[in-house]
């Protein structure tokens, strides 16, 4: 069983397509498994995209669950997921070459 623990941050990007502004926000979370003892990779982590344009709404999100065991090494994940504004398109190949180095 996976539980959302915590936001840990947002940022916007701001685009002007085919002369039609859009508005994407990125919010980072964590997720921990609540099942698994404490030596076995329980946190995960996770992005949900809105995109706002000026007639619709579209959300997009992923999540990958179980690749650190502690919590200070998936802070750090998720600073450099905010810090680079990684989408959730782009999150399974930047988890491959963060947890894999």
């Amino acid at each position: 069983m996976y539980n959302f623990t915590k936001v840990y941050g947002e940022t916007t990007i701001q685009k002007d397509v085919e002369e039609e502004p859009r508005t994407i926000k990125l919010k980072y979370y964590e997720t921990k498994d609540i099942k698994f003892s404490k030596h076995i990779k329980q946190y995960g982590v996770g992005v949900i995209k809105t995109e706002v344009t000026n007639h619709e709404l579209n959300e997009e999100k992923q999540e990958f669950n179980h690749i650190c065991g502690e919590k200070e090494e998936v802070e750090k994940l998720l600073k450099i997921l905010l810090k680079n504004k990684v989408t959730p398109i782009d999150l399974r190949y930047v988890l491959e070459d963060l947890v894999l180095q």
